[in-house]
């Protein structure tokens, strides 16, 4: 097991666009501070240069674009300051899962923490709903709501009692998350083709909500230019609906996005969901991860 790390003052820094990744945040910090470990929540979008001080452990938590953490995330790590004796554990969020395409997503991040210093002692994926080009049946995302702080707790004990989780990730996969740096790319001009409709109402919030400060208002709409990620939070957080890409439409759901929704569901509900999606290949990586224990 080598020498045993337990956390006792934590940096939990987060990217979330959408809100599942920092749902998963919100919920570690909930859960260690439970467990009397000092924890301080740290908006990546918000941060863009950050010394932990003296806490000894940062908790990376990120959603997964591309094969890789999203591009700010890579950012912020890379200009992370040479640390010591420091700690590093990596979350990343998907909603297909530890599977391939994305088992090398976190490789970028992991390098970059090492050369600040930091072991990394511990990674994992945990699976929130999917907000990107196909959202799974509404059974399934409740599910992976449910079981969430089950998963969290699981990790937190595992940390705690000092043992290690660091994968190998498949060759190919690491092919395919140089290549999602195209992607990274590419956002870009995704983001530039985004209109507003008539439907738009002029409230700013896309303006003031958007993570790479990337849209201004010009004779009172909005106006998209060429520093986009691809979070889509503009797109789902207007309450008029009236925003949308001229480009790669397919990537937004036809439905929306609102975990809020979810999240009343999942409270509302008694009991544990059916399931109902044994066979739904699409999202295997997701129901294998629901199903890797029972709660």
């Amino acid at each position: 097991m080598g020498d045993k790390k337990v956390p006792q003052k934590v940096i939990l820094a987060y990217f979330s666009g959408t809100g599942c990744t920092k749902e998963v945040c919100d919920c570690f910090e909930e859960k260690l501070r439970k467990k009397g470990i000092d924890c301080k929540k740290i908006n990546i979008a918000k941060s863009k240069h950050f010394d932990i001080g003296e806490a000894d452990t940062l908790m990376l938590f990120s959603p997964v674009y591309a094969f890789r953490l999203t591009s700010i995330t890579e950012h912020w790590v890379k200009n992370l300051p040479v640390v010591n004796n420091k700690s590093a554990i990596i979350i990343s969020v998907s909603g297909g899962g530890e599977i391939s395409p994305n088992t090398a997503c976190r490789n970028y991040c992991k390098r970059q923490l090492k050369k600040k210093g930091y072991d990394v002692i511990y990674e994992k994926m945990l699976v929130m709903p999917s907000n990107f080009a196909v959202s799974a049946k509404e059974d399934l995302n409740i599910s992976l709501l449910r079981v969430l702080p089950y998963k969290v707790e699981k990790i937190i004990l595992d940390i705690i009692a000092g043992k290690k989780n660091l994968t190998s990730p498949k060759i190919q996969d690491k092919m395919l998350s140089i290549i999602g740096k195209g992607e990274h790319f590419g956002a870009r001009f995704f983001g530039a083709s985004i209109r507003a409709s008539q439907e738009c109402n002029k409230c700013g919030l896309c303006v003031r909500a958007c993570p790479k400060k990337n849209i201004r208002m010009e004779k009172g709409l909005p106006k998209f230019g060429f520093r986009c990620m691809w979070c889509l939070k503009c797109i789902y957080d207007c309450p008029r609906k009236a925003l949308s890409p001229r480009i790669l439409k397919f990537t937004v759901l036809n439905s929306g996005f609102e975990l809020s929704k979810m999240k009343q569901k999942l409270y509302h509900e008694s009991g544990r969901t059916e399931n109902r999606y044994n066979r739904d290949v699409l999202w295997q990586g997701a129901i294998d991860y629901i199903r890797e224990d029972e709660y």
